[in-house]
């Protein structure tokens, strides 16, 4: 007789998306993050975003409606003369996979430069399971780091800063 396999953690019913979900999640993770309330006006419930990212990226986690959506921006700092070769690594990108939509745009700190960015949301109209967040975080989390390893790879110049490195 053969038993079906177990999940470790079991999978939880289908339920609101909430920061405090996707944070419990992060922290299961090990995955430094924190809870960030934007100010808003008297009488509207603050938008909470969750931030986290890696060593060559900043990500920001919001719900927008009814998208759990999560957005990047690369560390790098692309001159603006370089648009037409940026356009068309996110186009060629773009192309070859299903996500994270790569994009750019003029970074707004008046530096002249330009910012990489990689985004991807989902419908959270119905409600997630955890098993169904973590999907979504962990295959976007790998596909960012992917798109920006393909930037990294075009524009090396542009990596300014150094894996930490434990002896």
């Amino acid at each position: 007789m053969t038993s079906t396999p177990q999940s470790p953690i079991p999978d939880t019913p289908v339920e609101p998306v909430t920061p405090e979900r996707i944070s419990e999640l992060l922290d299961a993770e090990g995955l430094q993050h924190r809870l960030e309330s934007a100010p808003v006006a008297a009488g509207e419930s603050p938008a909470t975003i969750v931030r986290t990212g890696f060593l060559n990226t900043a990500i920001a986690i919001s719900i927008d409606g009814d998208q759990l959506v999560c957005d990047s921006m690369w560390r790098g700092e692309i001159p603006k003369d370089d648009a037409p070769k940026v356009l068309g690594l996110c186009n060629s990108w773009n192309q070859a996979h299903f996500m994270p939509t790569m994009r750019f745009f003029e970074n707004s700190a008046g530096t002249g430069h330009l910012t990489a960015s990689a985004h991807r949301q989902v419908d959270i109209t119905h409600g997630l399971s955890r098993n169904q967040i973590g999907a979504f975080l962990m295959s976007t989390f790998d596909g960012i780091l992917r798109a920006y390893e393909f930037i990294e790879g075009q524009f090396p110049e542009l990596v300014t800063w150094e894996e930490p490195h434990n002896d």
